[in-house]
């Protein structure tokens, strides 16, 4: 593996061999950038510490991302149980690893590769093509410097590099997958007995030290979030643009700036692609040219290309037709890419050798190269200075502004002299949702970083600037245990009846063990029981049960041979104990029509076993200490 990581470093194929990952920095950025000495530490990874402050820029994050997905479920008990701070808290670690080892490795990331996954940000591109000045005034925008930002995405261009090179190495047979194919569609039913924890709650009482030591073990969880009561003036880009007037010396200085990269087109190819992976075992590679000769014997002899890259194309994009959309100059290495140049419309490529494997090309489509006039192009360029003279003239109006109001000029009166409305929200949470603002995570993060009457620096947002003022902070608040008692005794009581449920749960399991029939048992103990109907092992959820809290139905280790599962299984409120009833096997005719997506299926689940092992063995021989004082709830 090491060899291969070596070997590839120097010539890295920079479009359809790499998927760039770049960070959505306009939410989020900052997260890692933070190693101010002397910052206490969460934890130390081979010596690297990880700040208190990094941390908690990751964690709010996540708990971000969550409380939009969640919603209203999202509850205090529920954010506890899922532990997010241990899982921040490994991600971080993880990260950490991989960037020591591609370190470690000597992998490096060249500037063109680093300008080339940049200039494909969508926030840095004007019209669909990279901006430079876009880019710089978006940074600048977000108090962002260029060389920081540039650093990380170089970063993550080492983390992607290093997970290509193992998730490359991946390979699955045919007969694993037909395997796996066969258990996972195998039909099978189910009896169950079903015991719910309501039908124990009535029995249960919750006494005073019950209460009291509930209430105190979940302090955190019962804590009533932090609130804020927001001011806020929107700066619309359209509204400053709409009052700017653009020279025709502007258009001109604009049109000779950027004639290169904006009107200057590019040949251009749209690519379809099939790509038959070398092995690592040289003696295995001639089977692997024979497999990408048979596919161009097949596209040569009048098969339809992009069917016979479903069939025969080890890449990704081998299930959409090895479709690779335009392609310009420079993104594919030099040998592929004089020889792709050099093809005509309709034209299909010889088998072409990589580092990756063998390639073959189809041209489906051709954009010569092409100097838009200057005639031509004012309009476009009349829309981007007009635009970039709005956003410049709504951040420098919000900045302006926003040094009036912290000197105490009301935020109403200086919304009105720009024909402007200010606005106030209802005391917000993290978890709550303003649809009208279309910033909400930045604009949520910056409103619960201000103190009381604090005017804050413009958030911005996909289409203006946000301007906030805070108008009421209500921090954190834990109500006495007095008025939480009736919550509480509910808690308590709904605890012990899950208790109660599996401890029954357990006894029933020993009587089925003895006699196998869940029918019998359930009537002998007068709990409701019942049968699956037929489902698939693979599916997600079991008919009449539905989705089990700790396992797939594939999970549950029973069959003819061994009828009874092996524990009691939760859903929700219930719990569940399972004997096998019948099955019917899997029709493998289907693999056989299905097995090329099959395959690809199992390929990528293989790649990311690999790239979880490959990170397991980095935490294996890591030096690796957590403040565990850190990731207690309190």
């Amino acid at each position: 593996m090491l060899d291969v990581l070596r070997k590839r470093k120097r010539s890295w194929v920079v479009i359809f061999f790499l998927a760039i990952i770049v960070v959505v920095f306009i939410a989020f950025y900052g997260g890692n950038k933070f190693h101010e000495p002397g910052a206490e530490k969460v934890a130390e990874i081979n010596g690297e510490a990880i700040s208190q402050r990094e941390f908690a820029v990751q964690y709010q994050r996540t708990l971000d991302i969550y409380r939009n997905m969640m919603k209203r479920e999202l509850t205090p008990e529920t954010l506890k149980t899922m532990k997010i701070k241990n899982t921040v808290l490994e991600d971080m670690i993880q990260r950490r690893l991989v960037l020591q080892e591609t370190r470690r490795l000597g992998l490096t990331v060249s500037d063109d590769e680093l300008m080339n996954a940049i200039s494909r940000v969508p926030d840095f591109q004007v019209d669909g093509r990279f901006s430079k000045n876009r880019y710089l005034q978006v940074l600048s925008a977000n108090r962002i410097a260029a060389a920081q930002f540039e650093d990380d995405q170089r970063e993550q261009l080492l983390m992607q590099k290093i997970m290509d090179a193992i998730q490359d190495s991946a390979q699955v047979s045919e007969s694993d997958v037909r395997e796996r194919y066969a258990f996972g569609q195998e039909k099978v039913s189910f009896a169950f007995i079903r015991l719910s924890t309501g039908d124990f709650l009535a029995r249960q009482s919750a006494d005073d030290a019950e209460i009291k030591a509930y209430y105190d073990k979940n302090k955190a969880a019962l804590t009533e979030p932090l609130k804020v009561r927001i001011e806020y003036v929107f700066f619309p880009f359209e509204h400053f643009a709409a009052k700017t007037e653009i020279s025709p010396k502007e258009i001109e200085d604009y049109y000779v700036r950027n004639r290169e990269t904006r009107f200057q087109q590019q040949k251009a190819v749209k690519l379809r692609h099939i790509l038959v992976r070398a092995p690592a075992d040289a003696a295995q590679k001639p089977a692997a040219r024979a497999k990408a000769d048979s596919a161009l014997a097949e596209v040569r002899a009048g098969k339809n290309f992009a069917d016979v890259a479903k069939q025969f194309s080890e890449d990704t994009g081998g299930p959409q037709g090895g479709d690779l959309g335009w392609i310009s100059r420079g993104q594919l290495i030099p040998a592929l890419d004089q020889a792709v140049f050099a093809l005509k419309r309709g034209d299909v490529s010889a088998v072409l050798e990589s580092p990756l494997g063998y390639h073959i090309f189809k041209v489906e489509d051709v954009k010569e190269e092409k100097t838009t006039a200057l005639k031509e192009a004012t309009p476009e360029i009349t829309r981007t200075l007009k635009a970039e003279k709005g956003n410049t003239e709504a951040v420098r109006a919000a900045d302006q502004d926003r040094e009036k109001a912290s000197a105490g000029a009301e935020l109403s009166l200086l919304a009105k002299e720009r024909g402007l409305a200010a606005k106030q929200t209802p005391l917000l949470a993290a978890s709550d949702t303003l649809p009208e603002i279309s910033a909400l995570d930045e604009f949520k993060r910056s409103a619960f970083a201000l103190a009381p009457k604090e005017v804050g620096a413009p958030v911005k947002a996909p289409n203006g600037y946000y301007l906030l003022r805070v108008v009421e902070r209500k921090e954190p608040a834990l109500a006495p245990l007095e008025a939480m008692r009736a919550v509480l005794e509910r808690k308590v009581k709904e605890s012990k009846a899950r208790e109660a449920a599996n401890e029954k749960a357990k006894a029933l399991l020993d009587q089925l063990k003895k006699d196998k029939n869940a029918d019998a048992v359930a009537k002998a103990n007068g709990v409701p029981g019942g049968e699956t109907g037929w489902f698939l092992r693979g599916d997600a959820e079991i008919p009449k049960v539905g989705t089990l809290q700790d396992v797939k139905p594939g999970g549950i280790p029973i069959s003819a041979a061994n009828p009874v599962a092996d524990r009691p299984y939760a859903q929700g409120d219930n719990v569940y104990l399972f004997v096998f009833k019948s099955s019917q096997s899997a029709d493998m005719q289907r693999f056989d029509k299905d097995k090329d997506r099959l395959m690809q299926e199992a390929l990528q689940e293989k790649r990311q076993t690999m790239l979880k092992k490959f990170v397991d063995s980095l935490k294996a021989k890591a030096r690796i200490k957590i403040e565990e004082s850190f990731l207690e709830e309190s």
